[in-house]
C-alpha cells in the first residue's frame, strides 16, 4: 500500500518521491476519522484525486472544533467524544482509520497524520479553551502509547507525521509533551518525514526539536487582519532557522468566515493570494487547501462545531467539494513546472527577490526563477523592477489566475541602470507576472 518513500531534496527546499519531484498539494480534512462515513469517504477521495490532491492532513484524535453529531466512534473509550478513558483504546476506531488510509493510498493520496492537536496538551491556547468547557487534556503518561498506536496501526501507509496540531509552545509542560511525542515517533518510524503544525502567526519552534524536523509548516490562518503573515512567516523562517522545505499548511479556507466573529468570508482570490505570496516568499515545497465544511465535516444534520473559534456557519461538505478555488490550487504545480521550478536538484529554484520591487507595497511579491522574474499581483497595477545584469530588453506576460487569460504587457526602460516599468495588466482579478529577457 505504499506510495513510495518521501524525502527532502538536496537543495532543502522541496520533496522527492522515490527520487522524483513531489509538490505537496494537501487538503485539510482534520475530522476524517471521526466524522466521515464509508460511502462519503469514497466520493470525497475520488473528487479530491480528480482535483489533483496528493496529501490529506488528518487529526488522529477527534478534532476539537469538528461539526456534531459525528459517527460515535472514537479512539479511546468515551460516551460523548469529548471525555476519554485514555487507558482503554478502541481498536475498532484504529481499524477504521487504517481502512480509510488504505483507501486514500489507493487514490494516490498520502496521509499526513497529526499526533497531538493542541487541545490535548496542557498549557496551550486550545487546552485553556476546552478546560473551561469541562474537557480534559491527555495524561502525560499516555503520550508515548498514543504515538506508538498511531505508528502501529497506520505506519504501513508511509504517512508524514505531524507531531503538533495548531499549537503554541506556551510552557515547559507543553514542550515536554511534544518532546515525548517527537522522540517516540523518531524511534518507531525513523525514516518517515516529520514536521510540526503550529498556530496562526507563530514563528517560534523550540530549538530542541529542530534537528528532528524535516520541514516546516506555518499558518497564516483565518484572522482577517493577519493575512500578511502568508509572506512574513516564510521570511522569518528563512532568517531564523536552518534551511528546510516550507509549506503554508493552513492558509485562509475558501468561504470560511473570519475568526473572532468578524463579518467576512474568504474568497477563492483570498486563498490564492495566501499561497502564491507564500511560494514567492520561499515556501515553494507545496500548498494546502481548505474549505469551510470539509475540515470540520458539516452535514445537513450538523448542529455546528463542538467548540469553535468564532467562525460563521459552514457550507455542507457536498457543496464545499464544488468550490472553484481548489482548481486554482491544482494549477500551481503546473505553472511552477512550466517555469522550470520543481523540487528536482537539477531544476530551478524559486528564490525570493523582494528587493527587485521598486516600491514598498508588500502585498506584491517577487521572486527569481532562473533568468525570469515572477511577480504576484493581488490587484492590477504598474510595477517598477530594478533589473541589472546586462539585459537590455525584457518581455512581460500576465496570467489571470482566475480566468486563465494571458496578456503580453509593454515594458519600458526607466533609466540606464536596469530599472524597467511593466504596464498594468487588463484583468479584473489577481495575476502572475512573468518578466523574461527578450530573446
Amino acid at each position: 500500500m505504499s506510495l513510495g518513500k518521501l524525502t527532502v531534496n538536496g537543495r532543502q527546499d522541496g520533496f522527492l518521491c522515490e527520487g522524483k519531484p513531489f509538490f505537496w498539494f494537501a487538503d485539510t480534512c482534520w475530522s476524517a476519522f471521526t466524522s466521515i462515513a464509508e460511502d462519503d469517504w469514497d466520493y470525497y477521495l475520488t473528487r479530491r484525486a480528480e482535483q489533483g490532491m496528493n496529501v490529506l492532513q488528518i487529526n488522529t484524535l477527534p478534532q476539537w472544533d469538528r461539526c456534531c453529531p459525528d459517527l460515535g466512534i472514537w479512539p479511546y473509550a468515551s460516551e460523548d467524544g469529548v471525555h476519554f478513558d485514555w487507558s482503554h483504546p478502541n481498536q475498532a476506531y484504529w481499524d477504521r482509520a487504517a481502512a480509510m488510509c488504505r483507501a486514500a493510498v489507493e487514490h494516490g493520496i498520502r496521509p499526513a497524520l497529526v499526533l497531538m492537536w493542541c487541545n490535548y496538551v496542557p498549557g496551550t491556547w486550545g487546552a485553556k479553551i476546552v478546560e473551561r468547557c469541562g474537557a480534559e487534556v491527555m495524561p502525560c503518561e499516555e503520550v508515548r502509547a498514543h504515538v506508538a498506536r498511531v505508528v502501529e496501526n497506520l505506519g504501513e501507509f508511509d504517512p508524514v507525521y505531524v507531531v503538533t496540531g495548531d499549537t503554541d509552545f506556551a510552557g515547559d509542560e507543553a514542550i515536554a509533551y511534544y518532546e515525548d511525542a517527537l522522540d517516540e515517533v523518531v524511534k518507531r518510524a525513523p525514516e518517515a518525514l516529520r514536521t510540526m503544525h503550529i498556530n496562526r502567526a507563530n514563528r517560534t519552534i523550540p530549538a530542541q526539536y529542530l534537528d528532528r524536523l524535516d520541514f516546516y509548516m506555518f499558518q497564516p490562518g483565518h484572522n482577517y487582519e493577519g493575512q500578511p503573515e502568508a509572506w512574513r512567516l516564510p521570511q522569518d523562517f528563512i532568517a531564523n532557522y536552518p534551511k528546510k522545505p516550507m509549506v503554508n499548511s493552513e492558509p485562509c479556507y475558501e468561504q470560511m468566515g473570519a475568526s473572532r466573529n468578524v463579518y467576512w468570508r474568504f474568497t477563492a482570490q483570498d486563498c490564492r493570494a495566501s499561497v502564491w505570496s507564500s511560494i514567492l516568499a520561499g515556501a515553494s515545497a507545496g500548498i494546502t487547501y481548505g474549505a469551510h465544511g470539509v475540515w470540520n465535516w458539516q452535514t445537513s444534520q450538523s448542529r455546528g462545531s463542538v467548540l469553535g473559534e468564532g467562525f460563521d456557519m459552514p457550507f455542507r461538505w457536498q457543496e464545499c467539494l464544488q468550490f472553484a478555488g481548489v482548481w486554482d490550487f491544482g494549477l500551481i504545480e503546473h505553472v511552477l513546472r512550466g517555469l522550470g521550478a520543481t523540487a528536482g536538484d537539477d531544476a530551478l529554484a524559486v528564490v525570493p527577490a523582494q528587493e527587485l520591487l521598486d516600491d514598498a507595497r508588500e502585498a506584491i511579491r517577487v521572486a527569481r526563477v532562473g533568468e525570469r522574474v515572477v511577480v504576484y499581483l493581488p490587484r492590477t497595477t504598474a510595477v517598477k523592477l530594478k533589473l541589472e545584469g546586462g539585459v537590455t530588453a525584457w518581455n512581460a506576460v500576465a496570467f489571470d489566475l482566475e480566468t486563465k487569460r494571458v496578456a503580453n504587457l509593454p515594458v519600458a526602460s526607466v533609466d540606464g541602470d536596469g530599472e524597467i516599468r511593466v504596464a498594468q495588466h487588463p484583468f479584473e482579478h489577481d495575476a502572475l507576472l512573468v518578466v523574461s529577457p527578450a530573446k
